[in-house]
């Protein structure tokens, strides 16, 4: 069992009882803000039909047989299981004023891949100054995350050359939202990424910066919403492994990229009552990538720039109190134009990804420290 996988198991249940711990200490002294401690647990299944997010030539090759050591799977689709857990301290005051500590732990169980199975765990601090002011802070951890199989260069050509690439994510997020007026919200957010690949592919290791601007309207009929953002984003990749020659160019892959994105995110209330509710969410974005690297021997990074699109559509059901049936569809879509120097009839890169799935999640209060409604205040927060 590796490091992350272990910090994953223990991560969890040590964090539910630091908070559980912390909110009953503090509770007879500050009884009368409010606290109150919250948990809550879900489980989504769907259909993935492409989970490695390969191309059409890479699926047919792999449905051919005719390169067995390109693959680590047993079909591009599956059935994926998703449970999760999750607790949250908070605190609401007067005037608008609350913070709110919650931490997530969850995982993916593949049917036919178990290959590709991961956990994940985040954290997130939420800081309400006033009815028109919220600062959020939030961290996430995925440790080995299977990418595909690679080839990698400096390997023996016996059995082959071709080797598991697995790195580890690490992301922290800042955004901050004020409300202008009645109805009308702006936000900024900056979030760092950092990808650490295993040996094989250490020329891969990256760092990237994404900074987002938003404007919401949360007045729309029907108790409706409405977010438009756009930003940009930068990656910094590693690109050299160490064995490279004095004064010699990089002879490894440069992943490095800059682009924009773009897009809206709404939501309706088409049912709401005190305990019951139905509302239907969707997205879209838009996002672009022009890659960096310099070097003509990269063949699949040099020239190319690739053209996103991503659709989201949820339906929730609250049929009753503390429960949440979802319905979800999401559709992804690159579209990759390499440089000259790769071979014509390539389409490296490109893919299409779409998933549907069902889930159930439930919360209750574990604790609380004062008389208090049960379901939180939003105050038109987005």
């Amino acid at each position: 069992m590796d490091r992350g996988t272990r910090w994953v198991r223990w991560f969890l249940p040590g964090s539910l009882a630091a908070i559980v711990a912390l909110g009953l200490c503090t509770g007879r002294a500050e009884a009368a803000s409010g606290k109150q401690v919250l948990v809550g647990a879900g489980v989504a299944s769907f259909n993935d039909d492409n989970i490695l997010q390969y191309s059409r030539d890479q699926i047919a090759q792999f449905q051919s047989g005719l390169a067995p050591d390109r693959f680590s799977i047993r079909s591009a689709d599956d059935w994926v299981l998703r449970p999760s857990l999750s607790l949250a301290l908070e605190n609401r005051m007067k005037r608008g004023r609350s913070w709110r500590l919650s931490l997530r732990g969850g995982g993916e169980f593949h049917d036919k891949n178990k290959t590709a199975d991961r956990h994940s765990m985040s954290a997130e601090w939420r800081q309400s100054f006033s009815r028109a002011t919220v600062l959020t802070l939030r961290g996430y951890y995925l440790p080995g995350f299977y990418l595909r199989q690679l080839f990698d260069d400096d390997a023996p050509a016996v059995p082959t050359r071709y080797r598991r690439a697995v790195f580890a994510l690490a992301t922290g997020s800042l955004a901050l939202k004020q409300r202008i007026k009645p109805g009308y919200w702006a936000g900024l957010a900056y979030r760092y990424e950092h990808r650490d690949y295993n040996p094989d592919f250490v020329e891969r290791n990256s760092a990237t910066h994404q900074a987002v601007g938003e404007v919401t309207w949360t007045r729309l009929p029907g108790r409706g919403s409405l977010a438009l953002h756009g930003g940009y984003r930068r990656t910094d990749a590693k690109v050299a492994d160490g064995d490279e020659l004095p004064g010699a160019p990089p002879d490894d892959p440069d992943i490095g990229y800059h682009g924009v994105l773009a897009g809206l995110d709404g939501r309706v209330d088409l049912a709401r009552g005190r305990d019951t509710g139905v509302v239907v969410s969707f997205g879209y974005e838009l996002g672009t990538r022009d890659y960096t690297s310099k070097q003509a021997t990269d063949r699949y990074h040099f020239g190319r720039n690739d053209v996103s699109h991503s659709v989201d559509v949820g339906l929730a059901w609250s049929p009753w109190r503390r429960w949440s049936l979802q319905g979800s569809y999401s559709y992804q879509q690159n579209a990759a134009h390499l440089g000259s120097a790769a071979p014509p009839s390539s389409e490296v890169g490109s893919y299409r990804e779409n998933r549907v799935g069902l889930g159930v999640e439930w919360w209750g209060i574990l604790w609380r420290g004062a008389s208090r409604p049960e379901t939180p205040d939003t105050n038109e927060e987005p």
